[in-house]
């Protein structure tokens, strides 16, 4: 009996062992659990403060700093669902872990928001992506937009420099005409000096007489060379055949000619007339305008028909 008692005693110390090996195991793994089950929530009060609670489902995308969920330890503490009398609630049997004040519910809760959220999020990134696209579009019309102000740059440069110079040549024009309208006055001198000369010569024109038949005789010849160039002009709008006058001043850099009219010379406007030197072909002069009156005429000589320079001196024909 005694022996057996020993033994039971040893078997219980031996069971008093293990199990207080056990416990301190289960202890342990109670402190790993419950240091877990802290570390756990603080996780899901810390990502909770990061979701958003809008107050409405359809806030602007760019409303900034809207409520956030703030949760505490205290509301993750009730595993079971405790009714109104303070007592957990059981269902079909068992105890209830979902419903209100619930750590299922709350974390339900959180996984919602956070949902709408994401939801929100990618509404955003939608947003931003059509937003690149039109932000795109923008540079690249705005890229365009540059361009074309580049090339009308360059076409204002261009029409500003063609404008420049379309005012320098109106200055160097204006400068010609006044130049002009000074040899023009010159000429209205020597002309009115001309005329002067002529009537001092008038007595001199009796000398002259000769060598006047002389060119009578080669003018009759030269009619009937230039009968076939009357064709088409009446005696209305034609000068006589024959001798018209004289060159008295030649401008070679105008190209134009002063003619002294024969006193049964007729000359008309636009009529073309041979210049002859002696017994020789210089050329044609087309008179451009007539003054009656003092006997003189302008014309410009035609180049195409020029063998020589035309000279003071030379005669003119019809």
């Amino acid at each position: 009996m005694d022996k057996l008692l020993k033994v039971l005693v040893v078997f219980v110390v031996i069971l008093t062992g293990v199990a207080l090996a056990v416990e301190i195991m289960l202890f342990l793994q109670r402190e790993e659990l419950k240091g877990r089950n802290i570390k756990l929530m603080d996780g899901v009060i810390k990502f909770a403060s990061h979701v958003e609670v809008p107050p409405e489902a359809t806030v602007d995308l760019a409303t900034r700093d809207l409520p956030r969920l703030q949760l505490n330890r205290e509301e993750f503490k009730s595993f079971y669902q405790v009714g109104a009398d303070g007592k957990v609630v059981v269902e079909n049997g068992k105890k209830k872990t979902d419903g209100p004040g619930t750590l299922d519910a709350k974390l339900k809760e959180v996984a919602a928001k956070a949902e709408v959220q994401y939801s929100r999020l990618n509404d955003t990134r939608v947003g931003l992506d059509q937003t690149r696209g039109t932000l795109n579009a923008t540079s690249n019309t705005l890229v365009s937009t540059e361009k074309d102000l580049s090339q009308t740059k360059d076409t204002l440069k261009k029409t500003e420099d063609d404008l420049t110079a379309a005012n320098k040549d109106i200055d160097e024009k204006k400068t010609k005409i006044s130049g002009l309208e000074t040899e023009k006055t010159a000429l209205e001198g020597d002309i009115n000096q001309k005329k002067d000369e002529i009537v001092k010569l008038t007595d001199k024109l009796s000398d002259k007489e000769s060598q006047l038949e002389a060119t009578k005789r080669f003018v009759e010849k030269l009619q009937k060379d230039l009968a076939s160039m009357m064709h088409g002009f009446s005696e209305s709008n034609a000068p006589p055949p024959g001798l018209q006058g004289r060159i008295v001043v030649v401008n070679t850099n105008w190209n134009f000619v002063v003619m002294d009219m024969m006193t049964e010379g007729r000359m008309i406007p636009l009529t073309d007339l041979t210049v002859q030197r002696n017994d020789k072909l210089v050329g044609k002069i087309r008179v451009s305008e007539v003054l009656a009156e003092q006997r003189f005429a302008f014309g410009e000589i035609l180049v195409d028909w020029q063998q020589m320079p035309v000279a003071k001196g030379d005669y003119v024909f019809y």
